[in-house]
């Protein structure tokens, strides 16, 4: 007899049979045919979510008869442009149409204060200097929907 035995529960069908032990309520063929259902549909969900970057070189190398390793070139050379422009005038223009930013945190010194909650004096840790991209979409009049 197993812990589960009387007790009406949703575990599976032979679990609350009361000659069954407890290896044969757990087998291993059960958890494996239980798990092949949820790999599928994560896979799929894989499949259907966001494109991958070879995808995207494979399909734009397609459209422009080019290679994909030559479209990964120019792809990863107008990026490394990007990142210096953003660094030296923190903006860049991709294409018309993205406006990408760079926004600049400051660091924040630690100090002094006191808790809100429980009224007690606290120090405020030390926050280090941060750079944010945003990407803001332009208006898309000449792209063409």
């Amino acid at each position: 007899m197993h812990a589960h035995a009387g007790v009406s529960h949703k575990c599976c069908i032979r679990c609350c049979d009361d000659s069954a032990s407890f290896s044969e309520v757990v087998s291993f063929s059960d958890f494996v045919s239980s798990t092949v259902p949820a790999m599928k549909a994560m896979k799929a969900m894989k499949a259907s979510g966001a494109m991958t970057a070879s995808a995207a070189f494979g399909i734009v190398a397609k459209q422009t008869s080019l290679k994909s390793k030559d479209v990964k070139v120019v792809v990863t050379s107008y990026m490394g442009l990007a990142v210096s422009k953003l660094k030296k005038n923190c903006a860049f223009k991709f294409g018309s149409c993205l406006n990408l930013k760079l926004k600049k945190q400051l660091a924040t010194p630690a100090r002094k204060g006191v808790n809100l909650f429980t009224k007690e004096p606290c120090v405020f840790k030390a926050k280090p200097a941060s750079k944010t991209v945003r990407a803001l979409a332009m208006k898309l009049n000449e792209i063409g929907n």
